[in-house]
This record gives structure tokens, sequence and C-alpha cells, in this order.
């Protein structure tokens, strides 16, 4: 299992529903592979369109011990007030946008046991579950942004990259 970087096609593809009676795959060991790859990289989220996957699923955590799957994720309420803070994506490396998120949300989905979870979500792991469920929509955070802003992000990155090679000689 490996990321996936934009430009692939599949990070454009709204991902497939989750059959919970025979989901095809171990959800278990499946959170854990694709935690694995997450913690790697310095992840918080990863989709399964990122490394290659139509499930429409994705994990959240800060490490091997500390995460969660989210099956047929979705949002059941969001605030109106929204926090405009910068996103980074594993699929746009060294690419970082600011994007408005809702403050809290009510999300609902199913974890690795298959049992439906519903949970209200506040600050950056709200925008977090957002992300990964843009991703799982087939939406990318390049598509939350004007192209002007897109473009200075990626001027940026390819800045910061000189920078980190100059910096490993």
């Amino acid at each position: 299992m490996k990321l996936v970087y934009y430009p692939d096609p599949i990070l454009d593809k709204k991902l497939d529903d989750v059959n919970l009676e025979d989901p095809g795959f171990d959800p278990v060991e499946l959170k854990e592979q694709m935690t694995k790859v997450m913690v790697d990289s310095g992840g918080i989220g990863l989709t399964a369109s990122q490394v290659g996957l139509t499930h429409n699923l994705f994990v959240m955590g800060d490490s091997l011990t500390n995460s969660t799957l989210h099956i047929n994720p979705t949002v059941l309420q969001y605030t109106e007030e929204k926090v405009l803070e910068l996103e980074g994506c594993l699929s746009f490396p060294n690419i970082f946008v600011k994007i408005p998120r809702p403050k809290e949300i009510l999300a609902e989905w199913y974890d690795e046991n298959l049992e439906k979870q519903q949970v209200k979500i506040t600050g950056y792991s709200a925008r977090c579950y957002l992300h990964e469920l843009d991703h799982c929509l087939g939406i990318t955070f390049k598509d939350r942004v004007s192209n002007l802003k897109w473009n200075m992000a990626k001027k940026k990155a390819k800045k910061l990259e000189k920078l980190i090679i100059k910096n490993a000689k």
C-alpha cells in the first residue's frame, strides 16, 4: 500500500459506499494498513483513494494506537460559523492553502467493527474529517480555493522543495 499523488484520476473519483453486510475486506486490517501509511507519511488523515482504493472510507488520527476508521462517512449537521485555517494534503506534498470549514459538525460513520458512530466533532478534528470526507466525494482541497490562491500555493511549494533539497546537501 502506497500513497497516490495528484494528478492521479482516482483522487477526483467519488468513492463507492461499502456494503456493510459484506465489505469485501477486513476493516480492522485495512485500518491498520492505512494508519501505518498515514503515520509514516506524517499525516493525520488518509482516504482510501489516496492509497488507490475505491471504498468510501478514511482513517484519522495521530498514531497507530490513536486512530479511527470512518466507513461510509457523512455529516448530519454543521455550524454556520466557519474557521479559516491552513490545510495540507499527503497527495499534494508541500502545498498548503487556507480553507474555510465549519467550526463544529455532527458526523456519522461505521467503525472497524461495523458499528454506527454518531459524534459531535469540533476544531481541527472537524476540519480533518471534512477534508477526508471531501476526498470520499472526489473533491480535493485544490477545488476549495481560487486558481490565484492555488497557483500562489504551488509557487511556495516549489520554493520549499528547493530549500529542502539545498539543506539536505
